[in-house]
């Protein structure tokens, strides 16, 4: 997958000599509690920042076209799946373990311009119900017209608001909406979309010192705690 949609956390990386030594002097037990306290702390400053939807450097997210609320949605559902996926005495990596939930991520925080076409819409009959679609966009997409080819049925049928909710996720929802949005101001005959999703950078510590301090931050009260 391009574009980041994980934390790698290296701890060789952002520590001085004297923090190093200090390191080594923790068994690989205490190492792997370090970076698991630093991971969660980098997942709990993502979080925040989707919800005061800003930016690693604190700028505020690009405003986009029409309601917020869904998208918004959206985003505190990927920081809440947020997670550390691996960890060991040395390196931590937080993201997301479902493939297709990381690539959403990586889409909002690296933003994205893509053509999306009637035909690879019409091939995407399921995917992994991570973040199911909400009442209001299955019926926002009801409304849009959307229609799939349900079994036993020879022609394209709008389905109902409940199996829109089973077979269709919170993030393919919202770009199945961006698409038929496009669709109607376009003529009724377009064949693909250009979809535009601004940066939303929201994963992360921000820059390698503030990555270090609190690296440095864990790794004192690690030090200073009863073993």
């Amino acid at each position: 997958m391009a574009g980041r949609s994980t934390v790698d956390l290296d701890i060789r990386g952002y520590l001085g000599a004297q923090e190093q030594l200090a390191l080594l002097s923790l068994p690989p037990k205490l190492r792997r509690r370090l970076l698991n306290n630093v991971s969660k702390r980098v997942r709990s400053m993502s979080r925040k920042r989707v919800r005061d939807q800003q930016n690693l450097d604190g700028s505020p997210f690009e405003a986009r076209k029409g309601s917020s609320k869904g998208k918004k949605k959206m985003e505190a559902g990927l920081a809440k799946l947020m997670q550390v996926t691996s960890v060991s005495a040395d390196e931590a990596v937080l993201g997301w373990k479902n493939a297709l939930t990381s690539w959403v991520a990586a889409q909002q925080h690296n933003g994205v311009s893509e053509r999306r076409t009637a035909a690879q819409m019409k091939r995407w009959n399921t995917v992994p119900a991570d973040l199911a679609a909400t009442e209001k966009q299955a019926k926002r997409l009801r409304k849009l017209g959307f229609k799939v080819r349900q079994e036993g049925k020879k022609s394209l049928t709008r389905p109902s608001v409940a199996w829109i909710q089973e077979h269709v996720n919170y993030a393919r929802a919202g770009l199945l909406i961006r698409i038929l949005d496009d669709e109607k101001t376009e003529s009724s005959g377009a064949q693909s979309w250009e979809i535009t999703l601004p940066k939303r950078q929201f994963i992360g510590v921000g820059t390698e010192g503030d990555t270090a301090s609190l690296l440095n931050q864990v790794l004192q009260q690690i030090l200073n705690s009863p073993r």
